[in-house]
C-alpha cells in the first residue's frame, strides 16, 4: 500500500495561483463578496459593485488564489500588503485599528519598514467549509460525485495552504515580519496548524472581535514538520514559478 501523502492529496484537487490577471482577481473578489458580504454581512451588497468585494489596497497587494481543479471554482484566497518607506502609507491595521497596536516591540512601525507586510482578506469559500457529505454548494455548484468524500478530506487543508501561501509570498519577497488582524478563533486555529502567531494588540470590534497578531517567516518555516514540508513546497513552487 502506498504511503498517504497530504501534499499529493491536496495537489490532486487544488491548484495554487498567484493572481496577476483580471480573470483570477475577479475570482478572488467574487469569493470575498460571497463570504464577506452575503454570508457574514461584513460589507453591504450595495457597496460591492458587480458582485465583487474590493478596496484600494487590492491595487498594491500580492494576491493568491486556490482553485478547485475539477470545477475551476475559487476555493480560497489571501492577500499580502507590503509596507513601504513612504511616510504617508499605512497598512490597513494601522489605518483602521491603529490605537489597538499597543505592543512596544511587535508593532509595524517598530520593525524595518521594508521587511513588514500585513496578511488580510484570508478566506475559504463557504462551499468548501460545508459538512462532509454535502456535495451541493449553497449556490448550486456540484463539487463532485464519485470522489466527493475523498475530495472533502482535503478541505481542512485549505486554511493551512493559505497560511503557507502568505509565507511563501513573503519568502519570495525576502520579507520577514507578518502581521494580521485575526479573530480569536482563527488565531487559535493558526497556532494549532503550526503557524505560531502571538497577539500584538488589544481586541477591537473590527467586523467582530479581532486583534493584531504577529509571526515571523522564520518561525513558520521552522515549525513545518513532516509531510507538511511537502505541502509548503508545493505552495511555494506554485507561486515562485510564475
Amino acid at each position: 500500500m502506498n504511503d498517504f501523502s497530504v501534499a499529493d492529496h491536496f495537489r490532486d484537487y487544488f491548484e495554487i495561483i498567484p493572481a496577476k490577471n483580471s480573470k483570477s482577481l475577479e475570482q478572488i473578489f467574487q469569493i470575498r463578496y460571497d463570504v464577506f458580504c452575503r454570508e457574514f454581512g461584513y460589507e453591504t451588497e450595495q457597496s460591492c459593485h458587480g458582485g465583487m468585494e474590493r478596496d484600494d489596497y487590492d491595487d498594491v497587494a500580492l494576491h493568491c488564489l486556490i482553485v478547485h481543479r475539477a470545477t475551476g471554482v475559487g476555493a480560497g484566497c489571501i492577500r499580502m500588503i507590503t509596507a513601504t518607506d513612504e511616510p504617508s502609507f499605512l497598512l490597513p491595521m494601522e489605518s483602521f485599528c491603529g490605537e489597538s497596536l499597543t505592543d512596544p516591540v511587535l508593532h509595524p512601525m517598530c520593525l524595518p519598514r521594508l521587511d513588514v507586510a500585513e496578511g488580510s482578506r484570508f478566506v475559504v469559500h463557504t462551499k468548501f467549509r460545508r459538512r462532509v457529505g454535502e456535495n451541493e454548494s449553497p449556490f448550486g455548484i456540484v463539487l463532485g460525485k464519485k470522489d466527493s468524500r475523498e475530495e472533502q478530506r482535503s478541505f481542512p487543508l485549505l486554511s493551512l495552504a493559505l497560511f503557507y501561501a502568505g509565507t511563501a509570498l513573503m519568502t519570495i519577497l525576502q520579507r520577514q515580519h507578518i502581521f494580521a488582524m485575526l479573530e480569536p478563533r482563527l488565531a487559535r486555529r493558526a497556532v494549532i496548524l503550526g503557524i505560531p502567531f502571538v497577539q500584538a494588540g488589544q481586541i477591537v470590534d473590527y467586523h467582530g472581535p479581532r486583534a493584531a497578531h504577529y509571526v515571523s517567516v522564520e518561525k513558520i518555516l521552522d515549525n513545518i514538520q513532516g509531510d507538511m514540508q511537502n505541502l509548503y513546497q508545493f505552495v511555494y513552487d506554485s507561486l515562485v514559478k510564475v
